[in-house]
């Protein structure tokens, strides 16, 4: 069964954090200048939470609050599952769906390494089902 570190492995974006104390405002620069939806939160050296876009539409567009005052640990999510580089991929996307999340941490001996998405979950499923349907058709031309 294929785990968080066979995902991780195909995954070619490094982690991109942002301080809990910076303003919404200097977060979403940062997610449109490297084109993601979803920042691992830190205070200092250490991981506190996550911020997303979801976040902001939810608790700044529809609460009309200020994007320039508001800081991200007032909005960020901490509660969320962490996972770890030995998970399956099978429990990372049934967490997902359970909790309604789309993005996951993923630490290692409580480091954080990265984070994961329902994308990545996609298309790492996706590349493994073309991997073995080729298999399979190579296997059939044999015969």
């Amino acid at each position: 069964m294929p785990i968080i570190k066979d995902l991780l492995r195909s995954k070619n974006r490094k982690l991109i954090t942002v301080s809990s104390s910076a303003s919404i405002f200097d977060a979403l620069k940062i997610m449109a200048e490297s084109n993601i939806g979803c920042l691992i939160v830190l205070e200092g050296e250490s991981y506190v939470g996550i911020f997303t876009e979801r976040d902001y539409a939810r608790k700044i567009v529809l609460e009309g609050r200020s994007s320039d005052t508001t800081t991200v640990n007032e909005i960020m999510i901490s509660d969320i599952p962490m996972l770890n580089m030995n998970d399956t991929i099978e429990l990372c996307s049934n967490l997902m769906t359970e909790k309604t999340l789309r993005y996951l941490p993923v630490f290692e001996n409580n480091q954080l390494v990265n984070v994961i998405s329902q994308s990545d979950i996609i298309k790492y499923t996706i590349d493994a089902q073309k991997s073995l349907i080729e298999h399979l058709q190579n296997y059939m031309n044999l015969k």
